[in-house]
């Protein structure tokens, strides 16, 4: 696991930027603390920080092979390697080491760009062709790992983490993307391709380029995680293979020569990964964090599952004191705004598992796959709302608006006579367009998210309601929230987080699968809790989720009220903020008359990211360098 950093210049690369290639580098130190290496060419320069796990001796990077032709970077891991290398031996390739990375250019050498549909993993990969002068991206299928570029006519800037732009010579000032910004106050994240500069992109997941001296950026799409239920292989024949695919990708994602535990909250996704990794290194040790207050904990659930197992179990018991010491860096190293109020728990978590392996494995992905989130069972018994006459629809609406706030079923009604792609996008909803329109200064009635999750639904538009709102929250939740959060809070902390689920061996196993094969028995995630039942006791197997819960609508009654009122009246974000609106807001949470805290943590978290990445870009600057942030 690593960082890397390049600039790739028309012209050639000049002395500002040799110095800026190192300033880069340092932006991203978190990434690999182990090694740090640069390399300059007449026309690209690239930085390369190590995080050591596989070949500690060897595999330095920027890697150099056929006699100089290719010059490699890579960050990730590719846990079918060792097969993909000796395919290539039989072919009479031969090697030096034994890292990723020499692996990856020959294959490179020997297959051209299409070589990337061969690797399992998680990457994100740069190669120059020096015989060819052109410069090779590929990002591995889910989007686990990342990868941003500034692209102009004159050259490209490309790195691992936003935050390295901010010392790229030709990048004078971070613009905003106001349509971009818009869309964040919806999904309380901006969606990839997308960041919230217009001048900076990120590499779609699945995706690999191809760029020539033109310079110009255009990804080529080589998987696309679509579903296809399959009504016709049994469910025990499907079981199965969810069972053998999911056991044999711990097995690979197990894969190093370093220390190894596990995250472990209280639901099925991290028990299941938690319980097939102790039998295969009964010595793991189990992460878990809390912030002491009964109703959020997981820790007691947690202890539970590892009691069972008869694992070491590591308890991380935070506060407040804790949440606000670490808030800012948070902010920081998320690279976008991103208002998940769990990154402070992610972000915790994982630098107490650093200070005991390199690396963890966690259970994200599952949700996406399997039909994890409590809104898919709510919302599949409810669907034939929409089919229902104009007429009878607005009646429906209307006996929905009519019932008190809080009522069960209040919002239901007036939600599900819509369709499903004009009204879901993805597992966080902060702001109506309605709502955006109070506070937000910019707002342009032209945008609407459902612009960002049109051309996600016109390619499912011939399958069921469960699938289409899976394969939203993969293309949007999943891609630009989960994995993003758990990429930047864990590299913060120099430990490498690997996800089991999201291979593509689990995926075509749960691509079969049906709604039934998912929602049964009253709960969600049904084939997935019945394949591992044998491994843990019922009450974890039916346990339902809860997802690194932070207290934060409380505190912001009482604890972190002043704090948040301070953050709302300092002088940053006046251009986009209606202060006096989120004010209100804030008045109406503490009270009591309505729930606040989502949209208040949406923009209190912009605020804080705007005054770091944007009014006081300098002097975030000279903190980076200075080894503060």
């Amino acid at each position: 696991m690593c960082g890397f950093a390049g600039l790739y210049r028309k012209l050639g690369i000049t002395e500002d930027d040799k110095k800026a290639i190192i300033n880069m580098s340092q932006s991203i130190r978190h990434r690999g603390p182990d090694d740090c290496k640069t390399y300059f060419s007449k026309k690209y320069a690239f930085a390369f920080r190590r995080l050591s796990i596989i070949d500690l001796e060897a595999g330095a990077q920027p890697f150099s092979a056929f006699d100089g032709r290719y010059i490699g970077i890579f960050n990730g891991e590719i846990y079918n390697y060792l097969e993909l290398r000796k395919e290539l031996s039989e072919k009479g390739y031969t090697f030096s080491t034994r890292s990723e990375i020499e692996t990856i250019l020959t294959l490179y050498h020997d297959e051209g760009p299409e070589f990337i549909k061969k690797l399992r993993g998680m990457f994100a990969i740069v190669l120059y062709d020096n015989e060819k002068n052109t410069l090779f991206f590929g990002r591995d299928p889910f989007g686990i790992k990342p990868f941003y570029y500034r692209s102009t006519p004159d050259g490209l800037s490309f790195s691992s983490e936003y935050k390295a732009f901010m010392f790229d010579p030709d990048m004078k000032e971070y613009k905003i993307d106001d349509a971009a910004l818009q869309s964040f106050f919806t999904f309380q994240y901006v969606t990839e391709p997308d960041t919230v500069s217009p001048d900076i992109k990120i590499l779609p997941a699945g995706h690999y380029a191809v760029i020539d001296e033109k310079m110009t950026v255009s990804p080529v799409e080589y998987f696309d995680a679509r579903f296809k239920p399959d009504r016709f292989i049994s469910f025990d024949e499907k079981e199965k293979r969810l069972r053998d695919a999911v056991m044999k990708s711990v097995e690979y994602h197990m894969l190093s020569d370093v220390p190894l535990g596990s995250f472990l909250s209280s639901g099925i996704d991290s028990a299941v990964i938690t319980a097939v990794a102790s039998k295969l290194c009964p010595g793991i040790k189990a992460f878990t964090v809390a912030f002491g207050v009964k109703e959020y904990s997981e820790i007691e659930n947690a202890s539970g599952i590892s009691e069972h197992l008869d694992i070491d179990h590591i308890k991380l018991v935070a506060g407040l004191p804790d949440f606000l010491e670490n808030y800012e860096r948070v902010i920081y190293h998320l690279d976008s705004p991103m208002a998940d109020p769990s990154t402070v728990a992610i972000y915790l978590i994982s630098r107490e598992a650093a200070r005991h392996v390199k690396v963890v494995l966690s259970g994200e992905g599952s949700d996406e796959l399997f039909a994890g989130y409590k809104m898919y069972k709510d919302s599949i018994p409810t669907s034939y709302l929409c089919a229902l006459p104009g007429g009878m629809k607005k009646l429906v609406y209307a006996l929905g608006k009519a019932l008190p706030e809080g009522t069960l079923g209040k919002h239901t009604l007036m939600r599900d006579i819509h369709p499903i792609e004009g009204r879901f996008v993805g597992n966080a909803f902060v702001f109506t367009e309605e709502e955006k329109k109070a506070f937000y200064k910019k707002f342009d009635p032209n945008v609407n998210f459902a612009q960002r999750t049109a051309p996600i639904y016109a390619r499912v538009r011939d399958v069921d309601t469960l699938t289409k709102m899976q394969y939203c929250d993969l293309n949007t939740w999943l891609k630009s929230d989960i994995l993003v959060k758990g990429d930047r809070l864990s590299m913060a902390n120099s430990l490498e987080v690997r996800v089991p689920y999201l291979d593509k061996e689990v995926f075509a196993a749960a691509q079969a699968l049906t709604s039934k094969d998912k929602l049964a028995h009253g709960t969600t995630k049904y084939i997935l809790r019945h394949a591992f039942r044998d491994l843990l006791n019922e009450e974890t197997v039916m346990r339902p989720k809860l997802g690194y819960p932070v207290p934060v609508r409380l505190w912001l009654k009482n604890e972190l009220y002043d704090w948040a009122r301070d953050i709302i009246l300092s002088p940053y974000a006046d251009e986009f903020i209606e202060k006096s609106a989120v004010l209100e807001m804030l008045e109406q949470h503490r009270k009591g008359e309505k729930d606040n805290y989502k949209p208040l943590w949406n923009i209190l978290t912009f605020i804080t990211w705007y005054r770091l990445y944007v009014a006081d870009i300098e002097n975030t600057r000279l903190r980076v360098l200075a080894g503060e942030l």
